[in-house]
């Protein structure tokens, strides 16, 4: 009974590895890709393009927040 409780806990724990090994490239690549938007553009510039509620402004949000 014990035997089957630790090869399905290894089993998970080896579940959990893989998944977040194949995760990690697109964790470190989206973080890296922040880091660099958030470097480059002005915190100006964002207000400008989203500082108010208009439909456009939640259209060019939405995108970006799709793009990233």
């Amino acid at each position: 009974m014990a035997g089957k409780a630790l090869a399905a806990i290894e089993h998970a724990l080896a579940l959990a590895g893989s998944m977040t090994w194949e995760i990690l490239w697109a964790l470190i690549l989206g973080f890296a890709l922040s880091a660099v938007v958030q470097a480059v553009v002005r915190r100006s510039t964002i207000v400008a393009l989203l500082g108010d509620d208009r439909p456009r402004t939640l259209a060019v949000a939405a995108g970006l927040g799709a793009a990233s």
